[in-house]
């Protein structure tokens, strides 16, 4: 029952965050346009990132860096990674809210979810569980970029754009006009935020105390839920390509979660 309050209690702390803009100090423009997603994914974030507290083998300050990690990194530091072959969507203004806004939110619910939910005085391991040498952390993080980069293509052809030409044609024809100026990018780009992504994993994997499969089930759902609820909360996007992109983000993120544990996780 007291589990279920620290959540429930996590969860409103949560949801009060994410409903404050603190670079304008005011009520943020996610709470007005969409208030019942905000509740949702306060609360599946919560259950989610309270799991991985619970699971992890670390506590105090190594447990905050790995909470901190996957949800700054995941929620808000690729997204604002988009901007720059997707400026006319995602403004310099935008951009710096994510960011800023991203942080706070961040590094508060991090350090209250451990407090209430972690253990005192964790498990510090004698053995590293990812110990590798330097020669082989370069390879599989570039490797976990280009393979970040396959998925991105492959759900993009065969999800988003089936799904948003049939639900939003011409918001697609828009969309494609908007990123046509920067299209060379596109590619370069994901395949640095693949990397980033499998860096993301690394505290993620190394305090999870679960077996290969459940740590790798569970690194998925890390990356594709809060990314898909980041999309969920969006304020901007028409709402067939918000579905359209909703589908190829959580398949897309959770087969990556699955891919760079069993790539960066010995066997």
């Amino acid at each position: 029952m007291m589990t279920v309050l620290k959540m429930l209690g996590s969860a409103l702390l949560l949801f009060a965050l994410l409903s404050v803009d603190f670079i304008d100090l005011r009520i943020s423009m996610t709470l007005l346009r969409t208030p019942v997603q905000l509740t949702i994914v306060a609360f599946v974030d919560t259950l989610l990132l309270g799991y991985f507290v619970t699971a992890s083998r670390w506590s105090d300050w190594r447990e905050w860096v790995a909470v901190f990690s996957v949800m700054y990194g995941v929620n808000y530091l690729l997204t604002a990674m988009e901007s720059i072959y997707l400026g006319g969507i995602l403004s310099a203004k935008m951009v710096t809210g994510i960011l800023a806004n991203g942080a706070i939110s961040s590094a508060v619910f991090a350090a209250v979810l451990v407090w209430v939910l972690g253990k005192k005085g964790g498990e510090v391991p004698k053995r590293a569980r990812l110990a590798m040498r330097g020669r082989d952390w370069a390879w599989k993080i570039v490797g976990s970029g280009a393979v970040y980069v396959l998925l991105f293509v492959l759900f993009g052809f065969a999800i988003y754009y089936p799904l948003a030409r049939a639900l939003d044609p011409a918001g697609l024809a828009s969309e494609q006009s908007i990123a046509s100026s920067s299209a060379t990018l596109i590619l370069p780009v994901e395949v640095v935020r693949g990397a980033i992504w499998a860096l993301l994993a690394v505290p993620a994997i190394a305090a999870l105390r679960l077996d290969r499969r459940r740590t790798a089930l569970t690194v998925g759902m890390l990356f594709a839920v809060p990314m898909s609820g980041s999309i969920l909360l969006s304020t901007t996007m028409a709402p067939g390509l918000q579905m359209a992109h909703l589908a190829e983000v959580f398949g897309e993120n959770l087969a990556f979660g699955l891919l760079v544990t069993w790539i960066l996780h010995p066997h």
